[in-house]
C-alpha cells in the first residue's frame, strides 16, 4: 500500500512547492487562461530538445559561421589602404568567445589535404583565390594534445631576458628578437599590459619584459606555466572563461610572431577551421583597449612593383602586391587576399618603408612585423 501511495505523495509535494513558490494554483480548466498557464509551467520546467551532435566538419563549419556572423564572411569588400587593404565587420565578442564550446567532429590525426572536406577547401582558399601546396606535419603532441606542463621558473625567464640583453639569445627565428625589439619600441610597451598569442618558448616575452612591460600574458594551446612574477601562460579555455566572467584585464598591446598562421589547419591537433586565424585576431581585438596596437609577424609575401614571386612560379600573379598561398597543413603565407581579412577591424600604421615590408623572394621564412591600430 505504501509503495502505491509513494508517487501520489511525491506529486502532491511537488504541486505544493509550485503553489508556495509561484503563487496561484495552476489548474487545467479549459478557459482563456490555458495558454498563459502552460507558458508558466514551461518557464518553471523548460522543455528543450537536446542539441544534435556535430558529426561532420561541414556541420561544424555551419555552426561556426552562424555564431561568427559577418566576421567570417570572406566576400566582404576590401577597402584599399596605403599598403594592405582593410576589412571591417561587426563583431559579437561574447559569441566569438563561445565558439570554443561548439561541439566538434572527433578526430585523432590531422588530415592530409586530399582528406579534407570540399567545403573546407573552398572556404580556406577563399574560393580558389589562394594557392595550395602540400607541406604536411603532425605536431599534435606539441599543441592541445600536451597533458604535462612545461614550467618556466623565475631563473629560466631571467636567463632568457639576460641572453637577449647581451644579444646572445640564439633565437631559431633569424632576426625575430631584433624585429620584436623594434616593434616594442614603436608600440612603446613600457608599463603596459601585453597579450602574446602563441609562444612555446618565452623568447618574445623576454624582449617585451626587457622593455619593462607591466605584465605579459601568453595564450597558448600547449601546456606551459610561468613562475616569473610578471609573466603568465594561459590556455584558450582560460582566456574565454576570464573574458566571459569579467575577470580578464584589458590589454594595451597584442604581439604575435609565427603563430596564428597555423590556426585552423589542424597541424597542432586543432579542429579544421577555415576562419581560425581570423577568429583568433578578432578575439584579441575584443580584449584590447580602444587605443591598443597589434604587432603581428606571419609568413608574408607582399611584393613591390615589378617584383616577381620566385618561390612558387606556378602562382605568378599580375597583382603587384604579392601572392597568397597555404602550405597545408604547415602554415599560411599572407598576401593581398589573406592579410586584410586576418586583420579585420585593424588599420596598418607601421612600417611605411618598403625595405621593412616587401618580400624579397616570397619564402615563408620572411616574417616582418606589421603594426596596426584599432578602427
Amino acid at each position: 500500500m505504501m509503495k502505491r501511495a509513494a508517487p501520489f505523495v511525491v506529486v502532491s509535494i511537488f504541486i505544493f512547492i509550485l503553489i508556495w513558490k509561484y503563487g496561484d494554483p495552476i489548474t487545467f480548466n479549459t478557459n482563456n487562461d490555458d495558454e498563459r498557464k502552460l507558458a508558466k509551467i514551461q518557464t518553471i520546467l523548460p522543455i528543450k530538445a537536446p542539441e544534435p551532435k556535430i558529426r561532420t566538419h561541414e556541420e561544424y563549419f555551419v555552426a561556426i559561421k552562424k555564431v561568427c556572423g559577418e566576421l567570417c564572411n570572406f566576400e566582404k569588400k576590401v577597402t584599399p589602404g596605403k599598403f594592405l587593404g582593410t576589412v571591417s565587420a561587426k563583431v559579437d565578442c561574447d559569441a566569438l568567445f563561445n565558439i570554443d564550446l561548439i561541439d566538434r567532429p572527433s578526430g585523432t590525426k590531422p588530415p592530409r589535404w586530399a582528406e579534407t572536406p570540399q567545403k573546407y577547401k573552398e572556404l580556406v582558399s577563399h574560393s580558389g583565390q589562394v594557392g595550395i601546396k602540400e607541406f604536411y606535419w603532425d605536431n599534435t603532441k606539441l599543441g592541445g594534445g600536451r597533458d604535462v606542463a612545461t614550467v618556466f621558473n623565475k631563473s629560466t625567464v631571467e636567463d632568457f631576458i639576460g641572453r637577449w640583453n647581451r644579444r646572445q639569445h640564439g633565437n631559431p627565428y633569424v632576426g625575430a628578437s631584433e624585429k620584436t625589439y623594434e616593434a616594442a619600441n614603436v608600440v612603446n610597451v613600457t608599463g603596459k599590459n601585453v597579450l602574446v598569442i602563441g609562444s612555446q618558448s618565452p623568447w618574445l616575452e623576454a624582449v617585451l619584459l626587457s622593455r619593462n612591460a607591466k605584465k605579459v600574458v601568453t595564450v597558448e594551446y600547449g601546456f606551459f606555466l610561468s613562475e616569473y612574477p610578471s609573466l603568465e601562460f594561459i590556455r584558450p579555455n582560460q582566456l574565454r572563461e576570464r573574458y566571459l566572467d569579467g575577470t580578464l584585464e584589458k590589454f594595451d598591446a597584442i604581439f604575435t610572431y609565427s603563430s596564428v598562421e597555423h590556426s585552423g589547419l589542424g597541424r597542432y591537433g586543432d579542429t579544421l577551421n577555415p576562419w581560425g586565424d581570423v577568429i583568433t585576431i578578432a578575439q584579441a581585438w575584443c580584449v584590447s583597449t580602444p587605443d591598443a596596437r597589434l604587432a603581428i609577424g606571419v609568413p608574408t609575401n607582399v611584393n613591390g612593383p615589378d617584383r616577381k614571386n620566385i618561390f612558387l612560379p606556378s602562382l605568378l600573379s599580375t597583382n603587384a602586391n604579392g601572392v597568397d598561398r597555404i602550405e597545408y597543413n604547415a602554415h599560411r603565407v599572407y598576401g593581398p587576399v589573406l592579410y586584410p581579412f586576418l586583420t579585420t577591424n585593424w588599420i596598418m600604421e607601421w612600417p611605411e618603408n618598403d625595405a621593412k615590408r616587401v618580400s624579397p623572394t616570397g619564402s615563408a621564412s620572411y616574417q616582418p612585423y606589421f603594426i596596426f591600430k584599432k578602427q
